[in-house]
């Protein structure tokens, strides 16, 4: 989730201790729920840094059980400890548990057992930003303003329709995924796996990726927009992966792009021979191998639906196969 999803859940929750809550308690649950959010700091260190090992260590059930106490310990010192170490470890734990959880529904995927094990958790029922989990905590906010007495059955709500709405989302993701099996198998094709991720306006939008069994002749990736409830299917088009290409092999062999291929759900590539522009080679053209991801593709408000984040390009010289560069 979003950061500020995860702020104004930490400063609903903390308006639950109610109106003689102890001193830093909001300030703990605030920072709690964005503390495993310090990876952003990869990002300086390199992009393909935050793509592969964002969610990591920070995200873990290990950073769960170290992170929240260096946390607290911070907090209990910094304001005198005129109260117990318990209580703002317990705010900590909570703060840190809810982020995780936050981020386990949508579809980046979270390394819960990392370093031990490197597979990605994701429900995918709901996208990154979403506007639920702001409108819910900024209702308790101001509810527990105009009824300070009933702040701590505000924050209960909150938690209650939140949990309510996550398990409607995966109820509606379940059924996403059933409308696109049945589409695609309602005219005899061969189904080996089938994806619904969601978009914008999640858990009322999403793309329906059904993938055909590699005997199967090409294009074996069928892609689906889905929306309503139940989730209607719309065919949106047919296409290959784009890895028998051999401007794609060589990209592939890469060490970005096997970290692509590692990182990516339902990996595709495209292949374009353009100018040369600025970059080095020995001919007027470069070829420009791009891998993407289909859980990242057609997912942001309609007016930027064009854009494709998260992708990675190799640019090649046609004449003598030479990797110029590699831009994320």
């Amino acid at each position: 989730m979003d950061n500020v999803s995860h702020s104004l859940a930490g400063w609903a929750l903390a308006r639950g201790a109610g109106p003689d809550r102890p001193a830093g308690t909001t300030l703990a649950l605030v920072l709690a729920n964005n503390l495993p959010d310090i990876d952003v700091l990869l990002i300086a260190r390199s992009d393909p840094s935050y793509l592969f090992y964002h969610r990591g260590i920070t995200h873990s059930l290990l950073g769960l059980a170290v992170l929240p106490l260096i946390l607290a310990v911070g907090l209990w010192w910094g304001y005198g400890r005129r109260r117990g170490l318990g209580w703002y470890c317990l705010l900590a734990y909570c703060g840190v548990a809810l982020h995780l959880l936050y981020d386990v529904v949508t579809p980046w995927g979270t390394m819960l057992l990392y370093p031990f094990d490197l597979n990605r958790f994701a429900l995918e029922w709901l996208f990154i930003v979403d506007p639920v989990t702001w409108v819910l905590p900024i209702l308790v906010l101001v509810a527990a303003w105009r009824w300070p007495a009933r702040a701590r059955t505000c924050a209960a709500a909150m938690i209650v329709l939140l949990g309510a709405y996550g398990g409607t989302s995966a109820l509606l993701h379940a059924a996403a995924e059933r409308a696109v099996n049945r589409a695609e198998t309602s005219d005899g094709r061969e189904v080996v796996e089938v994806y619904a991720f969601p978009r914008f306006g999640a858990p009322l939008r999403w793309n329906g990726v059904a993938i055909a069994p590699p005997r199967a002749p090409e294009p074996r990736i069928a892609r689906y927009s889905l929306s309503g409830i139940p989730p209607a299917t719309h065919f949106t088009d047919r296409f290959d992966r784009g890895f028998d290409d051999p401007w794609v092999r060589r990209a592939l062999v890469t060490p970005a792009g096997q970290g692509y291929l590692w990182w990516a759900r339902v990996p595709f590539a495209t292949t374009v021979a353009a100018p040369a522009g600025t970059a080095a080679g020995s001919g007027d053209t470069v070829v420009t191998v791009a891998l993407q991801d289909l859980r990242f593709t057609r997912t942001l408000v309609p007016t930027m639906e064009t854009w494709t984040p998260y992708a990675v390009r190799f640019r090649f010289d046609p004449a003598t196969g030479e990797l110029l560069e590699i831009g994320w």
